[in-house]
């Protein structure tokens, strides 16, 4: 790996481990403290990796120096935390996978405590802990920056004020906490699988990331659920197409366009067990449908032979669990694949009276492809370009342009 792609992954994939291994060591009243010290050793490793040997231990490097830094502030500044401050950070150097995990899910837990809204949970443990952007979290919200960027800052204050630590929560709190911690995991690996901003479609090392987090819930028994268990499920599924996702060049490739033989099996037959093992319950969640709704696509030997019928099915058993815009807006696809373009256009009217989706540019999109399926031609190019200005990821960019483009030829 290219040092400076090693660097990106460290940002990527090592921030919130760090953050979350020095907050739990010096105190949960110093995240802030842990959070501006790895920053501040990421670009130290970014300034300099490339010009000098990469550590053979990249993580304990990251540990070590950040942890001396956050022992100097802590010193300058004569703060008190419930654990004494070494005389250095050598200890830091001794540290195993496990513990990195161990504090990774106590502070998905931690962020995740009831005191906090559901909206600064979510907010604080993607910053943190997916080390996602703040225009990657309002974007993956449908949120606006401004309201992020402050909901942010409370939250940290909150979460200092509140002294809320670092522990796993009693067995009868799992339970009330899973279902944050899994639907922040879902985020993750969403904004992964599609990433909001950027010169790539999909970035693994997050998608990984979430796939692991998860995987380290199901080895508790508390928290292996049959939610759990469907989404590992469904990334499993998503995961499997990753290959044919994009071209030699980067380029989106549609799922109707889609090699199929690129599709991992071996990821699919994963995906299917534990689809099987969350089908076992009575209970029906959300991630279970969405699995069921994936393993169909995963099922079908061609575009063509997809069974519309039952995913447009399950999409309806979805909207009676959780009737979400973004539930309706998903459904969209199906239901023309079933009751035809004019139908699903109507559905996308009621929808866009709303205004839910004003700045989203998946909804111009779909309503483009659909006005090009009734012969609205011009108006198709009106709804592409405006969702080519609402997206901030180039390869859907190049994407849109290029349906965009071929309108125009028609």
């Amino acid at each position: 790996m290219k040092v400076d792609n090693l660097i990106d992954h460290f940002f990527r994939t090592e921030y919130g481990k760090a953050v979350s291994h020095l907050t739990n060591r010096f105190g949960s009243g110093n995240l802030e403290l842990a959070e501006d010290a790895v920053q501040d050793t990421l670009i130290k490793a970014m300034q300099t990796w490339p010009y000098a040997q990469v550590p053979d231990n990249p993580t304990g490097w990251i540990l070590r120096v950040a942890g001396n830094k956050m022992i100097d502030q802590l010193r300058r500044g004569q703060k008190q935390t419930n654990d004494s401050i070494p005389e250095t950070s050598e200890e830091l150097n001794d540290i195993s996978l496990n513990d990195i995990n161990d504090d990774m899910i106590k502070m998905m837990f931690a962020c995740c405590h009831p005191t906090l809204s559901a909206e600064y949970q979510i907010i604080l443990t993607l910053k943190i802990l997916g080390g996602l952007s703040i225009r990657e979290i309002s974007t993956s919200l449908l949120k606006k920056e401004e309201t992020v960027a402050k909901a942010y800052t409370r939250a940290k204050k909150k979460f200092k004020e509140d002294e809320i630590k670092l522990l796993l929560p009693p067995a009868n709190e799992v339970e009330k906490r899973l279902e944050m911690v899994l639907k922040i995991i879902y985020l993750l690996f969403n904004e992964g699988y599609k990433s909001a901003e950027g010169k790539t479609l999909i970035r693994e090392d997050l998608c990984a990331e979430a796939v692991r987090l998860n995987r380290v819930l199901l080895d508790s028994e508390l928290c292996n659920t049959p939610s759990a268990n469907a989404l590992m499920a469904l990334m499993h599924f998503h995961s499997s197409r990753f290959d044919a996702r994009v071209d030699e060049t980067g380029e989106i490739v549609s799922l109707e366009d889609q090699d199929r033989s690129k599709w991992n099996q071996e990821l699919i037959l994963i995906g299917q067990r534990y689809l099987h093992t969350a089908s076992e319950s009575d209970d029906i969640n959300d991630y279970l449908i969405q699995a069921a709704i994936s393993s169909y696509h995963c099922g079908a030997a061609s575009f063509e032979e997809t069974n519309w019928i039952d995913i447009l099915k399950l999409y309806d058993l979805q909207l009676q669990i959780n009737p979400s815009p973004i539930i309706r807006l998903n459904r969209i696809v199906p239901m023309e694949k079933v009751h035809g373009s004019m139908l699903a256009y109507a559905e996308l009217e009621e929808l866009e009276e709303t205004g839910f989706f004003d700045a989203y540019y998946l909804f111009y999109a779909i309503k483009g492809s659909i006005l090009q399926n009734l012969g609205e031609i011009e108006e198709s190019a009106v709804s592409l370009k405006k969702a080519i200005s609402l997206t901030k990821n180039e390869r859907e960019i190049h994407y849109l342009n290029k349906k965009l483009a071929e309108l125009s030829g028609k």
